[in-house]
C-alpha cells in the first residue's frame, strides 16, 4: 500500500470588483471551500449617498421589488421574521417611522442625519434616538470593537454552514458592508456564524451583525438584478430590506463626523487658534501638503512665501490621520510668536519660530504609537494652554489612565503632572465624554484649567499650577438631556466671551446656542445665544460644525459666527446678550459650501492686524480670506492656492488647516488704557499643542515604527503639491 500524505491547503479566492455606481463597489469572491460570496462596500460619505429601510407598509416584498419602489442602487434583505404577519423580529424604522420595536434579543443597525450606528443587543435603547430614520434589527453581533466574536450557538443554525448576510461599519463609520454568502449548493457550502465573523472582520468592519439568512439571502444591484443565487431557486418575500441609493447630487445623508469632530477638529478648537508665526500682529496661513508643513505669513491683502517644515511630509509617516491631526499651533517658548507641534509615530516634538523660518525639530514626551497614543481616544485629546502661568503653552493628553499635563520650560518637558482620572475604567473612553476635553482660564489667575463633560454634565478642574485639585461643576449638559449626540458635545467651547479674564462655557443644544458665564467658582449666569435650534436646521454638520466664537467687531469680547445654508451669519455679543446679526459671505449650499472640504475648513483671524477677527476658508480653488468691516465683511482677499486640482481636496491636507490669533490676542484691554502685557489670562487658545523648544537636530522618532499599526483613513487622494 502506498502511503498518502494529505496536506491542508489554504483556500485559494478569486476577488473581481465593480462599481454600479458613485460610491459603491460591488466584490464577488469564489473560494475553492468551495464558497461564492459578495460583498457591497459604500462610502457613506459620498455625495448622493443615502439609506433606505423598510416603512410598515413596504414589508412583505422581495428585494428587488423593494429596491426598484424606492428607487435604489442596491438592497438586501434584512431581520429575521415572522412569516405569519411579516414582522421582524427586532426594531425596525422606514422612512422616519417607527413600526415595531426593539427586543433585548436584538441588535440593530440604523441610519439618520449625519449618523450611522451598528449597536449589540446590551445597548439599551427604551426609545429611539431622533436622529434615526432607517433601522434594521439582527443577531447575533459578529464583530465588536474590531474582534471577530467565536462560538456562536445562537441562533442554533449559526454552528452550521448556510447561506448568509450580514452588515457592518468600520471604526469611523464612514463605511458600510453588505455582505450575502450563498450556500446549500454544490458550488457553495455557506458558512457559520464564526465563519462569517471571521469574513465580516477581514473586510475591515469594526462593528457586524448577522441578517436572515437561508433562503431569504439576496443582494439584489440595479442593472444585474440578484447577483447572487438564493438558495430556494428564487428571491424569497420577506419582511424588510435595507437599500442604498447612490448616484445624487446632493451631500451624503448618513456620513458619521464623530470622527472628524474628535480627531480632525480637535486641532483647530475656537477661543480663537494661534498662526502667527513672524509676531506681526497677523493671523498666517497654515496647513501640510505632501511634502512639508507650511505656513504662508500675511501681508495684510496676501500672503507671502511659505515657511516650510519637511519632517511632516507623508513620506515620515503624516500621511496618516493618527499623525497629521495631531499638528498643534503654540507658543511653547513665551516669546510671542508660533510654533509648530505634532505627534509621529515615535512621539510627541516641536519646532520653534524663529520669527523668520521654523528651527530645527526638539522632540517632547514619548507619546508613542508603540504605547498605544495611535489610538483615537488618546490621539485626538492632545490640547495646549498654560497651565502653570508661566507665559509657557503647556501640554496636556488623556492616556488610557487619564489625563497628564506636560509643562514646557521653553526647552524640554518637564515630568507628567497627573491630571484628573478621565480614564478609561472610569468610562471616559468614550469619545462624547473624551472629545469635550477643553483647556482654558475660569477663574481668571492665569493658569489654564480643563473642562471636561461627564455624563451628569459638565467638570472643571481648577489648576494650581501642580495639578489640578478643585472640581467645579458647570452647566448639567447631560446624557439624559441629550448632550451625548455628536451634533451638541462637539459645539461645546471654553472661552472668554465676555472679556473678564475668565473662560466661559458656551454650546449648541436642541433648542439654540447658549453660554454659561464663570465667576471663578463656578458657573452661575446663563446668556442666551442664537436660536441655532434642530428646529430651524441646525443639527446638519454643514451648519453645527461651523459654529464659531471670534471678536469680529473689535470690541473685545466674542461674538458667535456659523455657516447657515444661506450664508454665513455672526451674531454680536453686547451687555451679556446676543442681539444684533450682521450678515459674511454668501458661503451657501447653492455655490458648494455644504461640502465638508470645503465648510469645515472655515477659520477666523486677524489677517490685517486691525483687531478684528476676519473670516477665512476654502474652496475648489483654495484658501480665501473676507476682511471683517466690524458691520460686515468686505470682498475675498485670495490665499494660498491650496486648490483641489493641486490635491488639497483630501482630508489629510485640508483639515491641517490652521488659521488664527493676530492682534486679537496681542493687547488684552486692562480698561486703564495700558497694555496688559504677555497674555496670561487672554482668551484660551485651547486645542494648540506646545513643546519645549530649543536647538538640536531633527529627532530619530521620526523614522521610527514605520510598520507599527495606525489609525485607518476612510478614504485616500491624490496628494497635495508642496
Amino acid at each position: 500500500m502506498i502511503a498518502i500524505l494529505l496536506i491542508a491547503l489554504p483556500a485559494f479566492a478569486s476577488d473581481t470588483w465593480s462599481d454600479p455606481a458613485p460610491g459603491i463597489r460591488l466584490l464577488e469572491r469564489t473560494t475553492s471551500e468551495p464558497q461564492r460570496i459578495y460583498a457591497l462596500q459604500v462610502d457613506l460619505c459620498e455625495r448622493g449617498v443615502s439609506l433606505r429601510a423598510t416603512a410598515e407598509d413596504e414589508r412583505q416584498r422581495t428585494v428587488s421589488s423593494f429596491g426598484a419602489l424606492v428607487g435604489a442602487q442596491a438592497a438586501v434583505n434584512g431581520d429575521f421574521f415572522s412569516f405569519d404577519d411579516y414582522y421582524t423580529s427586532g426594531m425596525a424604522i422606514g422612512d422616519g417611522a417607527l413600526w415595531n420595536d426593539d427586543t433585548t434579543s436584538e441588535g440593530f443597525v440604523a441610519f439618520g442625519r449625519d449618523h450611522a450606528l451598528l449597536t449589540p443587543p446590551a445597548e439599551e435603547w427604551s426609545d429611539p434616538a431622533t436622529w434615526m430614520a432607517q433601522a434594521v434589527g439582527g443577531r447575533p453581533q459578529l464583530v465588536v470593537d474590531g474582534v471577530a466574536g467565536t462560538g456562536f450557538t445562537e441562533p442554533s443554525h449559526c454552528t452550521a454552514d448556510n447561506p448568509r448576510t450580514a452588515v457592518g461599519l468600520s471604526q469611523d463609520r464612514r463605511t458600510l458592508w453588505l455582505v450575502v454568502v450563498d450556500g446549500r449548493s454544490d458550488d457553495s457550502d455557506g458558512m457559520t456564524c464564526d465563519a462569517l465573523a471571521s469574513l465580516m472582520q477581514g473586510f475591515g468592519a469594526y462593528t457586524a451583525m448577522n441578517l436572515d439568512g437561508g433562503g431569504s439571502s439576496t443582494l439584489w444591484v440595479k442593472g444585474e438584478g440578484d447577483v447572487n443565487q438564493p438558495s430556494d431557486g428564487s428571491e424569497r418575500t420577506v419582511a424588510n430590506h435595507l437599500a442604498v441609493l447612490a448616484g445624487g447630487s446632493g451631500a451624503p445623508e448618513s456620513c458619521d463626523f464623530w470622527q472628524d469632530e474628535v480627531l480632525d477638529q480637535a486641532g483647530v478648537l475656537d477661543a480663537p487658534g494661534l498662526t502667527d508665526v513672524d509676531g506681526d500682529g497677523r493671523a498666517d496661513a497654515c496647513a501640510r501638503a505632501a511634502a512639508s508643513f507650511r505656513c504662508q505669513p500675511s501681508t495684510g491683502d496676501g500672503f507671502g512665501e511659505p515657511w516650510t517644515i519637511p519632517d511632516l511630509s507623508d513620506d515620515a509617516g503624516f500621511g496618516d490621520e493618527a499623525h497629521y491631526a495631531s499638528i498643534r499651533m503654540a507658543d511653547v517658548n513665551g516669546d510671542r510668536l508660533a510654533d509648530v507641534c505634532a505627534r509621529g509615530p515615535g512621539g510627541f516634538a516641536c519646532w520653534p519660530s524663529t520669527g523668520a523660518a521654523f528651527g530645527a525639530s526638539v522632540p517632547g514626551p514619548a507619546l508613542t504609537d508603540a504605547a498605544g497614543w495611535n489610538d483615537v481616544a488618546y490621539a485626538s485629546t492632545l490640547r495646549m494652554g498654560d497651565i502653570d502661568g508661566d507665559g509657557k503653552d503647556d501640554l496636556c493628553a488623556r492616556g488610557v489612565g487619564g489625563i497628564s499635563c506636560y509643562r514646557s520650560t521653553g526647552r524640554a518637558y518637564e515630568p507628567a503632572l497627573v491630571g484628573p482620572e478621565l480614564s478609561d475604567a472610569a468610562g471616559w473612553g468614550k469619545p462624547e465624554y473624551y472629545g469635550t476635553i477643553r483647556l482654558g482660564d475660569i477663574d481668571g489667575d492665569g493658569k489654564y484649567d480643563l473642562c471636561a463633560r461627564a455624563g451628569a454634565g459638565m467638570w472643571c478642574w481648577r489648576s494650581d499650577g501642580a495639578g489640578f485639585p478643585d472640581r467645579v461643576d458647570g452647566p448639567v449638559w447631560s446624557d439624559d438631556a441629550g448632550w451625548d449626540d455628536v451634533q451638541y458635545w462637539s459645539t461645546i467651547r471654553l472661552a472668554d466671551i465676555d472679556g473678564d479674564s475668565r473662560a466661559d462655557l458656551c454650546g449648541r443644544g436642541p433648542a439654540g446656542y447658549e453660554c454659561w458665564l464663570s465667576d471663578g467658582d463656578g458657573f452661575p449666569t446663563s446668556v442666551v445665544g442664537p436660536a441655532l435650534s434642530d428646529a430651524s436646521g441646525w443639527d446638519d454638520h454643514s451648519n453645527y460644525a461651523t459654529i464659531r466664537l471670534a471678536d469680529v467687531d473689535g470690541d473685545r469680547d466674542l461674538d458667535v459666527c456659523a455657516r447657515a445654508n444661506a450664508g454665513v451669519y455672526c451674531w454680536l455679543y453686547d451687555a451679556g446678550a446676543y442681539a444684533a446679526r450682521i450678515d459674511g459671505p454668501l458661503l451657501s449650499d447653492d455655490s458648494g459650501w455644504d461640502d465638508p472640504r470645503f465648510y469645515t475648513t472655515l477659520r477666523m483671524g486677524d489677517i490685517d492686524a486691525d483687531g478684528r477677527a476676519d473670516l477665512c476658508g476654502r474652496d475648489a480653488s483654495g484658501l480665501g480670506c473676507w476682511p471683517a468691516t466690524g458691520t460686515g465683511f468686505s470682498g475675498r482677499v485670495a490665499g494660498p492656492e491650496w486648490s483641489d486640482a493641486l490635491g488639497w481636496a483630501a482630508p489629510q491636507y485640508y483639515t491641517t488647516i490652521r488659521f488664527g490669533g493676530g492682534s486679537i490676542l496681542a493687547t488684552p484691554d486692562t480698561g486703564d488704557g495700558q497694555d496688559s502685557g504677555p497674555p496670561a489670562a487672554e482668551v484660551s487658545h485651547e486645542g494648540d499643542a506646545g513643546c519645549g523648544c530649543g536647538s538640536g537636530g531633527r529627532p530619530a522618532w521620526f523614522a521610527m515604527a514605520s510598520g507599527l499599526p495606525l489609525l485607518l483613513r476612510r478614504r485616500r487622494f491624490g496628494a497635495a503639491r508642496s
